[in-house]
């Protein structure tokens, strides 16, 4: 009768825990996916279909609970005004970058006021200010505009200009005549790709086919288009003959050459073509055909092309003559334990960075391959940036960190020495910002790296609340950038770490491989293991460990969550790839990139993998996972809102789980989430005070 009365008691407290938060209903209907004789139960497919009524009024009812879940917690303490003094945001920025002598126009995309998306701006010469030439308002009220490309023609005289909506990939382009403010009627869609590039009276660009229910991107042509002409009339100059294949086209040496490249990287398979300004425009000359390397073309000076490439898993600059290509010369240096990551043509120099352990290294080399110079930048600093001014004959770059703004320095090309030009003030000491950078082991005993950042000290008295974060997927390479959520999480008591699991680039190619498709699980044991760190060196304990992680990384923090749920006080998964065995019932998440990163589901071996790791189906009902904020937005076309959206519901509806289960879908917005000032800080404050606060319940 007592163990019957304390069962009763039980259930109760548990139901009054959930009455706490009272989540909108989600029905289950069953529907039975068979794979390769497993049948899978998916009770919540009908939330794949995200644009009707029934699914956008349920994500309408999700975010009523949620805001007014975080709203309470926000207002308590002046979360957000806090966030906005930790928030470097430079008011404006150029985004045309080509300078040129005695050039007659300027453009750079600028902030009027806080709460507005960027404006076009110019201004004529170097001795006048600037003045506004296109609002997003001009080119609609409704929809949320935002500038991803201004291309000048090479007078200058015209500026053609690339906008998203919402937030989406998929972009349109329109076009300004500079003199007598002429804007052109026509407007060119199903663009992606920013590649515009000027070529007599109009410009070349790549179209795709758009099909709003794969979100598809496949079949891309080259077109050309003439000022002042329909779209429809635009001369299709190339296009491929796969839906693996892709396009890219370079203009380089200031329009003197254009190279078009066709890739299928699904058979490492790749073409280069190309043309000459005095050549017809439909004439595309064939260099490389069918070759495995795969180009990136920066400078092309004397009839040579200066390109980077792989040879041997490795980058490098390498240079040819445009008629003998195979006469091809080497002409960076390669470094043991460095990761190329950019390289800039400095007159007759060529600057590149690389990526070290713990800091970056810079090489100027001349362009027959001697190394003139070496840098290497303070500990815990990244370069980024490299830029050549051609006119005042500068080479500057930025060097980032965690907790401080980017830094500006210029390099002496005689020299080899670098100057700070300055910093950004923050509303923080951020001197009593310190670092460390060491390695742990994971579970098959690889040392797996870990930087760690804190204030002041890093006490060993396990009470020390802890933020992980990573990305590791792609091959990527993760570089320190300033995070003001990271500056606000310290300054109320934490510390950050970010964890270089295997599946990112930082350590070269083999890295990758090894945190990759039937490897993925490596990844996430990294993630998990460096809580166990954590926790084994004293700095912090179970349950005052929150974890984030973006795209790649929310599926990492994911199934980390799933993997280990005692490790961890909260989370947040922003725009994560958490179905994985529906993924690739898109035409992007179908694409090679994906399917070679992850797997597909038609291979046997790989879908047991997935399986394995997926976060969504590896929900266990007897398990009240840590607090958790799932954000995603509307318009993500790179991952569909209703991979978060089941992820929520199947957590939510179940009978044990007590701890909050939070869906934010943000309303038109994409893949890179908040696009104005007041939504970054919003989305900045909700993320970062709702893991402190679930944090701190844990005292």
């Amino acid at each position: 009768m007592l163990k019957r009365i304390l069962f009763i008691y039980c259930l109760l407290v548990v139901y009054n825990l959930k009455a706490q938060i009272n989540y909108p209903s989600t029905k289950k209907v069953p529907v039975i996916n068979t794979y390769h004789g497993v049948d899978i139960t998916d009770n919540y497919q009908w939330l794949e279909n995200f644009s009707s009524p029934e699914v956008t009024e349920w994500v309408s009812q999700q975010n009523k609970v949620t805001l007014k879940y975080l709203d309470k917690q926000v207002h308590t303490n002046g979360a957000k005004a806090d966030m906005k003094s930790f928030l470097w945001s430079e008011m404006e920025y150029n985004n045309y970058v080509e300078n040129k002598k005695n050039q007659e126009y300027y453009f750079r995309l600028m902030y009027p006021s806080k709460n507005a998306q960027a404006n076009i701006y110019y201004k004529k010469g170097n001795k006048t200010s600037y003045q506004q030439l296109i609002t997003p308002n001009a080119i609609s009220t409704k929809d949320r505009i935002i500038f991803t490309n201004l291309a000048p023609s090479p007078d200058d005289h015209f500026l053609a200009y690339q906008y998203n909506r919402n937030g989406s990939d998929w972009g349109e382009i329109k076009i300004v005549g500079i003199k007598k403010r002429h804007y052109f009627k026509e407007v060119l869609t199903e663009v992606i790709a920013p590649q515009i590039n000027w070529y007599g009276q109009g410009f070349f660009y790549v179209k795709n086919t758009y099909n709003a229910a794969k979100v598809s991107r496949s079949f891309p042509e080259l077109k050309y288009h003439i000022l002042g002409t329909e779209q429809s009339t635009d001369a299709k100059i190339f296009n491929v003959d796969t839906k693996d294949e892709t396009l890219s086209l370079y203009g380089v040496g200031k329009q003197s050459l254009y190279i078009l490249k066709k890739a299928d990287n699904s058979k490492d398979n790749y073409s280069y073509y190309y043309l000459r300004p005095q050549q017809d425009i439909k004439t595309f000359t064939p260099f490389f055909t069918d070759i495995n390397y795969d180009i990136q073309v920066h400078h092309f000076e004397n009839d040579t092309v200066f390109v980077t490439t792989d040879i041997r898993h490795k980058k490098y600059v390498i240079s040819f003559p445009i008629n003998e290509p195979k006469k091809w010369a080497l002409l960076t240096p390669s470094y043991k334990d460095a990761v190329f990551t950019d390289a800039v043509f400095a007159d007759k120099k060529i600057v590149t960075s690389f990526q070290l352990e713990k800091s970056s290294l810079l090489t100027v080399t001349d362009f027959k391959g001697s190394v003139l110079g070496e840098v290497i930048t303070p500990e815990g600093l990244a370069v980024s940036g490299l830029y050549f001014d051609e006119e005042k004959k500068e080479l500057t770059f930025n060097l980032s960190s965690y907790t401080i703004p980017s830094v500006s320095c210029k390099l002496d090309l005689n020299t080899y020495k670098f100057t700070y030009l300055g910093q950004k003030s923050v509303a923080f000491d951020s001197s009593k910002y310190k670092f460390t950078r060491t390695t742990f082991t994971s579970h098959d005993g690889v040392q797996i790296p870990i930087f760690i950042v804190y204030k002041d000290s890093l006490s060993k008295n396990g009470t020390t609340p802890f933020l992980l974060n990573t990305y590791g997927g792609y091959g990527s390479i993760a570089q320190p950038n300033f995070k003001p959520g990271v500056v606000s999480f310290i300054e109320n008591g934490g510390a950050f770490a970010y964890v270089h699991i295997r599946g990112g680039g930082e350590f070269g190619y083999n890295w990758w491989q090894e945190g990759r498709n039937l490897k993925k699980r490596n990844g996430i044991l990294d993630f998990t293991k460096a809580a166990d760190f954590l926790i084994a060196e004293g700095y912090t304990k179970p349950k005052k460990i929150a974890i984030m992680g973006t795209s790649h990384g929310g599926l990492v923090a994911a199934a980390a969550l799933m993997e280990r749920p005692e490790l961890f006080g909260a989370a947040v998964i922003n725009v994560g790839a958490l179905d994985m065995l529906r993924i690739e019932n898109t035409e992007t998440g179908a694409h090679f990139t994906n399917i070679s990163e992850y797997g597909t589901v038609k291979n046997e071996e790989e879908f047991k993998n997935l399986l394995s790791y997926s976060p969504f189906h590896t929900i266990k009902e007897n398990v009240n996972y840590p607090a958790t904020l799932i954000i995603t937005g509307t318009n993500d076309s790179r991952v569909l809102p209703y991979q978060s959206y089941k992820f929520a519901a199947k957590l939510q509806n179940r009978q044990l789980q007590t701890n909050p289960i939070l869906l934010w879908t943000q309303e038109k917005e994409g893949h890179y989430g908040a696009s104005q000032y007041n939504s970054i800080i919003e989305e900045l404050t909700y993320e970062y005070t709702f893991l402190s606060r679930e944090l701190n319940k844990a005292e």
